[in-house]
């Protein structure tokens, strides 16, 4: 029981924080300041319901009195800071917002400037400033003070007005802002009114930051760079269909906006005949690269070629030094890699992902041109029809020949040391940016017409895919030379002839993409594999009447000479399965192969699994290929009005059901 003494004794709170030290009830001051306001000194600077004091951030509250009115100050931190900037950095996929901070100690020592996302700034669950500046910082603990020390440091920071914001561009390539037509490059953007700096794009450290171009030539320095990019279709005489193919790449690259690049150039031979020397040629066009220095190469991991590929968008980018690695697992790892990049740029679709939420996220993809060299081809012919094949020996460059003319090559590396190139390049776009709108409608018909013309005339019938590939290099390089007709650097005389020789090349190299296709070509590589096993002695098939080894040439059908019997007649034994039956000619029938359509499989895939390869295609899809390329000797109705291709046959006195195919398309050499 409370006594009436005891209610004497006990002070109200309002008397107990009455008689606490009170802060001086000034105006606020909404003056200016900067990060390091208070820094280690014992002055005051207050802000809204916040202030500064002793180079710390506090909270004030106000709490009524008896008498007058007291002003209680909560620490929130042990530091003061402000945003100097908000920066807004657009992949080509998404914005993400940073803001710039910096700050100073309540001791007066300085915190390094940092950029801060935003999404880590604003959230209620994350602790930015410890994430950033490790254990300098000291926060009140509290969700109440976290989102005080947030709102303190935005009102702080926008005492002098709003926080400078600016865009940076993490990509090459066009982008209309303002209503013009920007090419974005690490040096700033190529206009109708050449080079100008306004615009900030940041591609990142490493090589990729050598994505810069100079100011567009002009006047005699312009055509003598013409007259120097020029001298890349006679670098290999013996092949010009390489120079005319890089230079007409050079040409399509800027051309990305108007028309999606959706192929690659492959460029593959013994290593030391010049690939990589030939692709850094073509990346001086875009900036300061050689040889040593190409963006990507494939020890990186997938997804940072992928984020470099969509970074460099409307350019060539070069992917370097494709090649067997020291085991098989490493090998098919780059494989599989292979294929993801080269699907990747034939569908302009990355792989998909999901954020936390479930929700698809964008995914980056090849918008570059992009230059593979390598010391093999990729697997599958589907890989190899989004590619065009460009095939390297030693005696193309002869770089290691001694006393070798090496005039041509010096002049255009020399050219591209002094860059005369990515001059040329930029007066290329500086001449694009006002005709991009209208590029963009007849680009995609100029394309669409040749490639018709084309493949009514056979030109590129390696793949359904071939005949696009030339046409886009063509148009591009049709492109290129208008532009140095209009530019005065050639006649238009010489602009006809140029092109002439350059469809002429690139003709010659397409006639050559059916040989890798051929080579790829999953049925052909079965039946290879089918004839190797029976000569290998992997298998063996066996005649449908005797069971015994067909009468002629036994060796071919996986059979062994076992010696002679008690007669001497010759004795053969088979090897491996018996994978099919061997029938005769009879009358004007060929000879047939009645093939176990489950065994065959299994022996060719065994045997690809046994040269460190892999056979991936289903049986279902492998058989109705076969059908659909006329290999099917006989098939039979299913009832459904589709054909059978299993048929029963008689063989030994049993029936079985068998895949019948010519002799001559299985049997071993």
């Amino acid at each position: 029981m409370t006594t009436q003494k005891d209610k004497q004794d006990k002070k109200p709170v309002l008397e107990l924080v009455n008689s606490a030290k009170k802060a001086a009830n000034k105006k606020p001051d909404q003056s200016s300041g900067n990060g390091g306001s208070g820094s280690g000194s014992s002055k005051t600077k207050k802000f809204g319901i916040y202030m500064i004091k002793n180079g710390a951030f506090y909270q004030t509250k106000t709490v009524k009195g008896d008498d007058e009115n007291a002003v209680v100050e909560f620490p929130l931190c042990d530091f003061t800071c402000r945003i100097v900037e908000e920066i807004t950095s657009d992949d080509g996929l998404t914005d993400a917002t940073y803001l710039r901070i910096e700050g100073t100690r309540a001791n007066g020592s300085p915190l390094p400037l940092v950029d801060v996302p935003a999404k880590s700034f604003y959230s209620s669950q994350g602790n930015w400033a410890n994430e950033h500046w490790g254990t300098l910082p000291f926060i009140y603990p509290g969700a109440a003070k976290k989102d005080n020390l947030r709102a303190c440091i935005h009102l702080f920071s926008t005492l002098d007005g709003d926080v400078p914001r600016r865009r940076v561009y993490k990509f090459t390539g066009w982008k209309k802002l303002n209503g013009e037509w920007h090419y974005l490059t690490g040096s700033g953007a190529i206009t109708a009114e050449g080079l100008i700096s306004g615009t900030e794009v940041d591609l990142g450290v490493g090589h990729m930051s050598r994505y810069q171009l100079p100011a567009p030539l002009i006047g005699e320095p312009l055509k003598q760079a013409v007259s120097d990019s020029l001298a890349l279709l006679d670098i290999c005489p013996a092949k010009p269909h390489i120079g005319a193919a890089l230079w007409a790449a050079v040409a399509r690259a800027p051309l990305g906006e108007c028309e999606p690049t959706d192929f690659a150039i492959w460029m593959h031979g013994l290593t030391g005949s010049g690939k990589s020397v030939l692709a850094a040629i073509a990346m001086a066009f875009f900036g300061n690269f050689t040889d040593r220095s190409f963006p990507s190469n494939w020890s990186d991991s997938v997804n940072d070629c992928e984020t470099k590929s969509h970074q460099a968008k409307d350019a060539v980018m070069v992917t370097d030094d494709f090649k067997s690695s020291v085991n098989q697992a490493e090998a098919s790892k780059l494989h599989a890699m292979a294929e993801r990049i080269v699907r990747n740029t034939g569908n302009q679709a990355g792989r998909g992902r999901l954020d936390p939420n479930m929700q698809s996220k964008a995914a980056p993809y090849n918008r570059s041109l992009m230059l593979i060299t390598a010391e093999d081809l990729p697997r599958g012919p589907s890989l190899l029809g989004r590619l065009l094949i460009i095939e390297f020996t030693p005696s193309d460059l002869k770089l290691r020949e001694p006393g070798a003319d090496h005039t041509t090559l010096n002049r255009i590396q020399r050219a591209a040391r002094d860059g005369k190139l990515s001059g040329l390049m930029s007066a290329y776009l500086q001449w694009l940016a006002p005709r991009m709108d209208q590029l963009k409608k007849d680009f995609p018909i100029n394309v669409e017409a040749l490639r018709n013309r084309a493949k009514d005339d056979g030109v590129a019938s390696s793949h359904s895919r071939a005949a696009g590939i030339y046409a886009n290099l063509t148009v591009g390089a049709e492109t290129f030379l208008e532009f140095l007709e209009d530019a005065g650097a050639i006649s238009n005389e010489q602009s006809n002839q140029l092109l002439s020789t350059i469809e002429t090349s690139l003709q010659q190299l397409f006639s050559e993409q059916g040989v890798y296709q051929t080579d790829q070509d999953e049925i052909e590589r079965f039946l290879q594999l089918l004839r190797a096993a029976l000569s290998s002695g992997n298998a063996h098939i066996a005649c449908r009447l005797k069971m015994g080894p067909p009468e002629v040439r036994p060796y071919s059908w996986g059979w062994r000479d076992a010696g002679t019997d008690l007669i001497g007649n010759k004795n053969y034994s088979p090897m491996g399965d018996c994978i099919g039956y061997y029938c005769a000619p009879k009358d004007s029938n060929p000879a047939e192969v009645w093939l176990q359509q489950d065994t065959a499989f299994k022996i060719v895939q065994q045997f690809a699994r046994n040269q460190g390869d892999a056979f991936l295609l289903s049986p279902a899809s492998l058989w109705r290929r076969m059908h659909e390329k006329g290999l099917i000797v006989h098939t039979e109705p299913d009832g459904k009005n589709r054909p059978r291709l299993a048929v029963k046959r008689t063989v030994a006195g049993q029936s079985k059901r068998v895949m019948v195919l010519a002799a001559d398309l299985v049997e071993s050499g």
